[in-house]
């Protein structure tokens, strides 16, 4: 199983490489290539995700605005790999928040 997850990490990273280096021919079928390179490395490692997301507030901003208006199975995807926010933790000391 962790063979399988390692070499779609792979396939999904190939697909983001090619994906960019496509964006710049005339056709911008390297979009597509990128797109689904992301989804693919989302399902495979969400913590990466995840991880992405809490470095760059902006790369946040936008997959928030994305899962809004995407179907229901990229939401999911999606909301798979957002950060933990304080407010949604529910480990969060309530006593503190009683002050």
């Amino acid at each position: 199983m962790i063979i399988f997850r390692i070499a779609l990490t792979v396939f999904a990273l190939a697909l983001i490489f090619f994906g960019v280096i496509m964006m710049i021919a005339p056709t911008p079928f390297g979009f597509v290539f990128l797109i689904l390179g992301f989804l693919l490395l989302a399902t495979v490692a969400p913590s990466f995700i995840r991880g992405l997301r809490r470095r760059w507030r902006w790369f946040d901003r936008r997959l928030q605005a994305l899962e809004k208006r995407s179907p229901r199975w990229i939401a999911k995807i999606l909301r798979r790999t957002a950060p933990r926010r304080e407010e949604d933790d529910p480990h969060k000391d309530r006593a503190s928040a009683k002050r």
